[in-house]
């Protein structure tokens, strides 16, 4: 018995990476426009939709936004970024800005576009963003989503650089530490 063909959205799931390098092209207004109607029907925990996203696009604030986190850097070269301001604390939120970054970079990938997350983690660094952007106070920017055209002339993170683990390694199967049931073919 043949497998069959992996389905194409299948094959970007496994497959999206995240860019770091990018091309000084911009990002199209009308692309960015459909990545933000992506982002407006993400799911959210009991639909609060707790985001607020200011789109960057001036080079020198995303350059200055680099400086404000220790995972940060890269947005210094990005064409655009997307900066996730969300409202209340606890894991909620945090689940529904992780969940928003990978839909935003779902997105960006459908139209050709690289992506990759930076993250605010100290409250110095999420206070400075706050005062760069004019965020208020009751919004807290953990993260940003980096837009650009990914530099393929520069060596990026590969899941062959940095390796995945065998299913194996990973899975159990109806009780932690058993493997799957054999096939019957």
């Amino acid at each position: 018995m043949t497998t069959p063909p992996e389905p194409e959205l299948l094959a970007t799931l496994r497959t999206l990476r995240q860019s770091r390098r990018f091309l000084p092209t911009p990002v199209a207004r009308d692309d960015l426009d459909r990545i933000l109607e992506v982002a407006r029907w993400t799911g959210s925990a009991k639909n609060t939709q707790p985001w607020h996203l200011v789109v960057v696009t001036d080079s020198a604030l995303n350059t200055e936004l680099a400086g404000y986190g220790a995972f940060a850097g890269f947005l210094d070269g990005v064409a655009a970024s997307i900066v996730v301001a969300v409202e209340g604390e606890g894991r909620s939120v945090a689940y529904d800005d992780g969940r928003l970054a990978e839909r935003v970079m779902l997105a960006a990938a459908a139209l050709g576009i690289g992506s990759g997350t930076a993250w605010f983690s100290s409250p110095a660094g999420r206070q400075q963003v706050r005062e760069l952007l004019g965020l208020p106070g009751h919004l807290e920017p953990w993260s940003a989503i980096g837009l650009g055209y990914t530099d393929t002339g520069q060596a990026q993170a590969t899941p062959q650089m940095s390796g995945r683990k065998p299913l194996e390694e990973m899975t159990s199967w109806n009780r932690y530490g058993r493997p799957p049931e054999t096939r019957a073919t």
